[in-house]
């Protein structure tokens, strides 16, 4: 018997089948179905997913034999993943002095007939083989190895496909990981730099108050500018964390609620005033999606058309439509409308429309978008200068 050679590249064909981490796992009905076929192709009693480590053969699968493994130094697979470019076939080891005496040819499982195709990795190292074996002498026809080869392609299919969704799993948690991380920073952030901000306010309250008879025009109007700035420097603070945190109502579970009642729960956040008309779908329409978005969405929307609105009855309305994928919703009103070279922009983090009277932090639209694609939607505006309308899509559950 003469045990397999160790291939010259053998410290990184180890490390390359360690990147697979498909040593010593469960049985897989992926592979199990590959080498049953392998055996009805081959009219074989035996195939086998073997992978060759530094000591022993291991089966990822194990057609019609009862073992798991084997010593390296016994294995067939052993001197074939030295030829990996080309089919491993011994027609009759009793007769081959590399196999004669071999006690997997003498004894059980009587490996007499053996061909093996190499799974090969991208990177050119072979891991083991897809292999089939006879109790009895044996020739496969061309088109029974060229099936062999087709089903070893797909188990290095497999075998990569399960080692990109473990580096994406990896990659999720990583990600995961740094922005909890980041959320946590946010947080720690906004609180660090709100608070000085709320104590220059209310300092300047203070000091206002106690010295107003001693602070001209231009003091007063610079103490104001002071006050207005750190103002919009708080909200643009809770506006950040607010994006930050924008998307984490999508892992909500889904639910079915009323369109009507987050609405009315809008507005009555709002709290319009009484010279603004807010009309809305009254009727019962049960809807399924996160209740929290649908709702962030519309208080984003239904606020910009009351807070950018100069009319001096301002009207909004909103409405719901669906179709067998989506649901369409629309939110317009009837101010003075967006200019036309805003409008390619106007969901971009941080921009604002120059000429409002409100000042924002340009974020909120940006949040809008990021919860409607979440939501597998899309949104767009239109606009002229008798108002603007937004309209949003909300894709639905797939039964």
């Amino acid at each position: 018997m003469i045990s397999p050679s160790i291939p010259g590249n053998e410290a990184q064909r180890l490390s390359n089948l360690k990147d697979y981490m498909i040593l010593d796992t469960v049985a897989e009905n992926d592979f199990d179905e590959i080498t049953m076929l392998a055996s009805q192709i081959c009219g074989t009693p035996i195939s086998l997913v073997s992978l060759v480590d530094d000591k022993r053969q291991w089966f990822k699968s194990h057609h019609g034999l009862p073992m798991r493994e084997t010593p390296k130094e016994l294995a067939f697979c052993g001197h074939a993943i030295n030829s990996p470019g080309s089919p491993f076939i011994v027609p009759d080891s009793r007769i081959d002095n590399r196999f004669s005496d071999n006690p997997l040819v003498t004894g059980a499982p009587h490996v007499i007939f053996y061909a093996g195709i190499p799974l090969v990795t991208p990177q050119g190292y072979a891991l083991g083989t897809l292999c089939v074996i006879d109790h009895a002498p044996k020739e496969l026809s061309g088109q029974q190895l060229s099936a062999l080869q087709a089903l070893s392609n797909q188990v290095m299919c497999q075998l990569e496909l399960r080692r990109k969704n473990r580096e994406l799993e990896i990659t999720h948690e990583e990600l995961t990981n740094n922005y909890n991380d980041m959320e946590q920073f946010a947080s720690v952030a906004a609180h660090d730099l709100k608070s000085p901000l709320h104590n220059i306010i209310t300092l300047i309250d203070f000091y206002m108050e106690e010295n107003k008879a001693l602070i001209n025009a231009d003091g007063t109007l610079y103490l104001e500018h002071v006050k207005t700035s750190s103002e919009q420097l708080s909200r643009l603070v809770d506006a950040i964390l607010q994006y930050s945190k924008s998307t984490q109502v999508i892992f909500n579970d889904r639910e079915f609620f009323t369109l009507s009642d987050a609405v009315a729960a809008v507005i009555s956040l709002l709290k319009p005033a009484d010279n603004i008309t807010i009309n809305y779908p009254k009727e019962i329409t049960a809807i399924n999606t996160s209740r929290v978005a649908v709702k962030q969405i519309l208080l984003n929307l239904v606020n910009n058309a009351i807070k950018y609105n100069n009319n001096p009855k301002p009207q909004i309305n909103i409405t719901f439509d669906e179709s067998e994928h989506h649901y369409h919703l629309a939110v317009s009103d009837n101010g003075p409308g967006i200019p036309a070279d805003h409008l390619n922009t106007i969901f971009d983090l941080f921009t604002t429309v120059k000429g409002n009277r409100s000042s924002g932090t340009g974020i909120g639209l940006a949040i809008v978008k990021r919860l409607v694609e979440k939501l597998k939607g899309e949104i767009t505006v239109t606009s002229t200068s008798a108002g603007t309308t937004f309209s949003f899509t909300l894709g639905k559950m797939q039964a």
